[in-house]
């Protein structure tokens, strides 16, 4: 029952920081550093999704409520992990890029970072392998020619696009002209004085 206490005294604690934040940021701060040391007294046991988010929004050194660029300053760092090196004769081939968000906090100059994860790749030649599976002759002919279509719209330039809609409204003119020809042919212009 303490514990569960103790949970609900360091959230009301981090939702009043983030209230008093443009009102009073020393009060904020303040609130922010109480917030830990009820954290850490209790020992509350925190996902990381959730500790990840709050070393995000309050400053682990003073508390102070981090506002991008208002009360902290934030800038992207990459830099190479496992960079290439000569050990004994043996190389490492293999440096992947790692990207970091800082955060400065812009009250005690402290660094808080973050690493991102990094980007997915895609290989173009394996999602077009994925993205038709094989089945009957007779779904696959007509898949194609439904697939050519989509095709065609998803790889056009701007101006084939441009051409394709212009060709679809010229058809839907001259098809609601048609149907207004059955009632009579008379048109709008015909009463026009």
């Amino acid at each position: 029952m303490a514990h569960a206490e103790q949970e609900r005294r360091a959230r009301f604690l981090y939702d009043a920081a983030h209230l008093l934040v443009l009102a009073s940021p020393a009060a904020a701060a303040f609130l922010g550093s109480a917030r830990d040391r009820v954290v850490q007294e209790a020992d509350l046991d925190i996902p990381p999704k959730e500790y990840d988010a709050y070393r995000r929004a309050i400053c682990g050194a003073c508390g102070n409520v981090m506002v991008p660029g208002w009360s902290c300053a934030v800038s992207i760092r990459s830099r190479l992990k496992g960079a290439a090196s000569k050990r004994n004769g043996c190389t490492k081939a293999a440096a992947t890029p790692e990207t970091q968000m800082a955060r400065k906090c812009l009250r005690c100059h402290r660094d808080t970072l973050q690493t991102l994860p990094p980007k997915p790749r895609r290989n173009s030649k394996q999602s077009k392998a994925r993205a038709e599976p094989p089945s009957a002759p007779e779904a696959t002919s007509s898949r194609r020619e439904v697939g050519s279509a989509a095709v065609k719209t998803a790889n056009a330039t701007s101006k084939q696009r441009q051409r394709a809609r212009k060709g679809g409204l010229q058809a839907m003119l001259e098809k609601s002209k048609s149907q207004n020809t059955g009632l009579g042919g008379l048109d709008l212009m015909d009463f026009a004085m």
